[in-house]
């Protein structure tokens, strides 16, 4: 047995608590065990009469229940963790036991540069610096817990994705190997990286977002047509023609219901009248005789030229001042249900396991299917994904945070917006440390990290180390909205124009050739 002296008042409470409570529950399967303990309760002398025999028969003799207080109480000596169960333990216990072990220790962290999480300072393959919001987390953590730290990038620049042999490369492959002791970077919690190491709670939720080169103006050499759709141009120049036979029909009826002053002399011929109802629709006036029902008619047919006239003048000046923008995608969906831009994202990462296992034939289905059939497409980097995006008709899936810092440098190197984060997010990931499986000191973390949540330490890092808006980034920015209007916005009206004064010099020739004719014969 332990020496009671040697051994704190605490432990001793809760050691001994815990290997009664495991004693309870094996006796649990002898009902009759169990209805005395319940009837003895009742009752104090009842109740030490059972539990004395009971506290005897687990501290006496070389049993398991013995062998159970010695592993809990000699935790105060224990210095190796490969060593310790952690279900020989209760969950307090386990907390000192952690604190125990990283008291002193130098812990080695894999970690790789992920702004804004992990900013690494790189001497050749060696890291001389880091910040960023995992080292605002870990530097709490080892002063709190007077433990040291160093760093190693891995080996092949990956986060941890799974290979044919069942293990896993990058950061959570160096875990599973016991390489370092722990990994911190923007590592997303995946059921199957969990697998083969344990995830603290997650200390960030993020969204996944899509880059794409930034939307280009449409040319509006037509912008004049825009205000109306092909049928309603249709309908128009039909309802004119409509109008003006039916003018010539009323003129020329002998039944008039009102009568007139002077006599009706109506020799002019159909078409006079359509070409007299079109000019109504360019706010002209037309010198017809009109009269009785004609002339209701021609009132009605200006009345509606008049709403035509003026709903295409109000559509017009919103067409030519906010521009038309050319290959605008809104969401996942449209990007996978287009072909203009094609898409790609980092090879061996969560979002290549996320769509190349996605069932059929969802959205995520479509996304990995042509990744699986152009695996040339794939980039083994996040600056490849970008340098994808500059060359044009490429989107780059990534998440959201990553695509906003890089916006912000490429903002700032070139002054030029040539990216640009489509607006609707999706997958939701969360963020979380990795630990070897049955890490002692997991618990230990977990709580820090849902501490550091509640305080608000999280949201002031978050504000320290995410880029600030900027004019491509700022979710005030708009592609669209009032402008000048440029020479470029009036090359299909100045081509109407023109067209129009050939058409004129052409008839001009033409009747001048016909009348020529006509004088010789």
């Amino acid at each position: 047995m332990v020496p009671l002296y040697k051994v704190k008042v605490n432990h001793r409470f809760q050691c001994l608590t815990h290997v009664l409570i495991q004693w309870l529950e094996s006796s649990s399967k002898d009902s009759g065990s169990i209805k005395s303990s319940s009837n003895s309760s009742r009752n104090p002398v009842s109740f030490n009469r059972f539990l004395l025999p009971a506290v005897s028969k687990v501290f006496t003799g070389n049993n398991e229940y013995q062998q159970m207080y010695i592993t809990c109480v000699g935790s105060d000596a224990l210095l190796n963790e490969d060593e310790i169960e952690l279900e020989a333990y209760p969950p307090m216990m386990l907390m000192r036991i952690g604190r125990r072990v990283l008291n002193g220790k130098k812990m080695i962290v894999a970690t790789i540069h992920r702004p804004p999480f992990a900013i690494l300072e790189m001497s050749g393959d060696d890291i001389v610096g880091a910040k960023g919001f995992c080292y605002e987390m870990l530097n709490s953590m080892a002063q709190k817990f007077n433990f040291t730290y160093s760093l190693l990038p891995p080996y092949d620049g990956n986060w941890g994705g799974l290979m044919p042999n069942g293990s896993f490369n990058g950061m959570v492959g160096m875990v599973q190997r016991k390489v370092v002791d722990l990994a911190l970077a923007s590592i997303t919690i995946t059921f199957i990286r969990e697998r083969v190491i344990d995830f603290t709670h997650p200390f960030f939720e993020e969204p996944t977002a899509i880059l794409i080169p930034p939307p280009k103006e449409q040319d509006n050499f037509l912008a004049f047509l825009n205000p109306f759709s092909w049928q309603v141009w249709l309908l128009i120049l039909l309802s004119a023609v409509v109008a003006g036979c039916a003018m010539w029909l009323l003129s020329i009826s002998n039944y008039l219901l009102i009568p007139q002053p002077h006599e009706r002399k109506n020799k002019m011929p159909y078409y006079y009248y359509i070409w007299g109802c079109t000019f109504l629709l360019t706010s002209q006036s037309i010198r017809l005789k009109l009269e009785g029902p004609a002339m209701i008619l021609n009132g009605f047919w200006l009345f509606m030229c008049v709403i035509f006239i003026y709903t295409y003048t109000g559509n017009l000046i919103a067409f030519l001042t906010v521009p038309q923008m050319s290959n605008v995608i809104k969401s996942l969906e449209e990007l996978a249900n287009q072909k203009e831009i094609l898409w790609t994202y980092r090879s061996n990462s969560a979002h290549e396991t996320l769509f190349a296992n996605a069932p059929a034939p969802g959205t995520y289905y479509k996304i990995g299917k042509l990744l699986k059939e152009r695996p040339d497409l794939f980039v083994s980097s996040d600056m490849g994904g970008v340098e994808a995006v500059l060359r044009g008709q490429t989107a780059f899936i990534k998440e959201k945070s990553w695509l906003d810092f890089a916006m912000e440098s490429d903002y700032l190197s070139t002054k030029k917006c040539r990216l640009y984060q489509v607006r609707d997010d999706f997958f939701g990931a969360g963020y979380g440390c990795v630990l070897q499986q049955n890490a002692v000191y997991l618990r230990l973390f977990n709580a820090e990290v849902l501490r550091m949540m509640q305080n608000g330490l999280f949201s002031i890092w978050r504000r320290k180390y995410w880029p600030k808006p900027n004019e491509c980034s700022s979710i005030k920015r708009s592609t669209t909205g009032p402008r000048a209007l440029h020479l470029s916005n009036f090359f299909g009206h100045f081509s109407l124009y023109i067209i129009g004064l050939g058409l004129s010099f052409i008839t001009y020739l033409l009747e001048r050739i016909y009348h020529s004719f006509s004088l010789d014969k």
